[in-house]
């Protein structure tokens, strides 16, 4: 069974968009087999693709995993910004 999740989230702003593209981007390697991760900016919108053939434990840790790295980048940027 092959399993497909597509999450879009809608940022103010394409930089934004683009730095959470940036901070993401490297965790993306060494992946669970039989799991694919493709993500892409289109705006102000960052869109990721997630693919498993796999457990879906393993890919609900895996987009949880995701998510919270996507958040903690999130928060950075706008403390980052409050100091301007």
């Amino acid at each position: 069974m092959k399993i497909k999740v597509k999450i879009l989230i809608d940022f103010k702003e394409g930089r934004i968009s683009e730095a959470v593209y940036g901070s993401l981007k490297p965790d993306n390697i060494d992946l669970p087999k039989r799991l694919d991760i493709e993500m892409k900016v289109e705006g102000n919108h960052l869109i990721i693709d997630f693919s498993s053939t796999g457990k879906i434990e393993t890919l609900i840790s895996t987009i949880d995993d995701l998510l919270a790295c996507c958040q903690t980048s999130t928060n950075t940027l706008r403390e980052l910004e409050s100091f301007k």
